[in-house]
């Protein structure tokens, strides 16, 4: 009984830890600094994959437009979700004069403009993400189990209408949070304590379920029919090099794609889980370490564009060396 209750105290003392550690000035330094090198990786990295598709024509193929999509998204990020965190959230807790003025803000305009934005903002690059991701599934399925009518259903045009709508879509559904704003507002960033959980539970979530379902599946079975179309043509194939080197080069964009997808998963599931249960402000110093990996997330996707794609890679090197000219595209490694 004693041991018990030793375990619950010790338990609780942790958690007091944590949250303390979560609101001390140096941890908010230190988060500062961090977030800053990390906005300004993610603009670098991105940067350079919007730049690369707009300097070099091999890059400009139907599907890296969807690739330079996910990019503009991950840009955003780096230059206008994370400062709007740093603002409003980390530069506070350091600097008196500017929580009071946002508390005087914020007590003039009988709201939280600062959290109704830094919502806004989070919500439409994540459904701006997915909704990629989704595209990028349907783009990667059509290539792979439909290769006959992939020219004529996945042409530039509708590529680019289709980025348009992702984007309008998810400016709506972002915006829309403020049509259930709560008549008593808390005193926190946390979206229970700014909006109705029926924008959460009927909106938002069946949204991201759905999309991102789709998105599992199609990545599943796409990824699985190339694998098994590489295996039984790579010894038909071996005397024609171009068929050979298309068929890999597919095969190759399809595992990035399905990469793409584990990578942004990983990063956002927790924070997704984290906010419906609306366990997320209790998570005291873990909370502030969840949405740092979501915000890496947005630094990522160049490293595996770079990793996985030769001719994003060689565009990279030679934008970094300020060579001209065009890339080789007859390798496929």
């Amino acid at each position: 009984m004693n041991f018990t209750k030793k375990m619950f105290q010790e338990n609780a003392t942790l958690e007091d830890e944590v949250h303390v550690a979560g609101d001390s000035e140096s941890w908010h330094i230190f988060m500062i600094v961090f977030q800053v090198i990390l906005a300004l990786g993610i603009t670098f990295g991105n940067t350079l994959v919007i730049a690369s598709f707009w300097k070099f024509e091999p890059l400009r193929i139907v599907s890296n437009i969807f690739l330079v999509n996910l990019a503009v998204a991950d840009l955003l990020v780096g230059i206008l979700a994370i400062p709007i965190r740093i603002a409003f959230v980390n530069l506070p807790m350091v600097r008196q004069d500017m929580q009071m003025f946002l508390q005087e803000l914020k007590e003039s305009l009988q709201m939280s403009p600062f959290c109704f934005l830094w919502q806004i903002a989070s919500v439409l690059l994540l459904l701006a993400s997915l909704f990629t991701l989704a595209a990028i599934a349907i783009e990667r399925f059509v290539a792979v189990r439909m290769p006959f009518r992939y020219i004529e259903l996945c042409t530039t045009k509708r590529c680019v209408l289709v980025c348009a709508f992702i984007w309008a879509l998810s400016i709506v559904m972002s915006v829309l949070c403020l049509a259930f704003v709560k008549e008593q507002l808390g005193n926190t960033c946390r979206m229970a304590d700014l909006t109705s959980p029926t924008y959460f539970k009927c909106i938002l979530a069946p949204c991201i379920g759905f999309v991102f379902l789709v998105s599992w599946v199609l990545n599943m079975c796409t990824f699985y029919t190339a694998r098994k179309a590489v295996k039984c043509s790579i010894n038909i194939l071996r005397d024609n090099k171009a068929s050979e080197w298309q068929m890999l080069s597919t095969y190759k964009v399809t595992v990035t794609a399905f990469l793409v997808l584990v990578t942004f998963t990983v990063c956002w599931v927790p924070s997704v889980l984290f906010t419906a249960a609306g366990i997320s402000e209790q998570l005291g110093l873990y909370q502030a370490m969840v949405i740092l990996l979501l915000f890496a997330n947005s630094g990522m996707n160049p490293i595996i564009y770079c990793l996985r794609l030769p001719l994003f890679r060689r565009a990279f090197v030679k934008i970094l060396k300020r060579e001209d000219g065009s890339i080789a595209t007859s390798s496929y490694a």
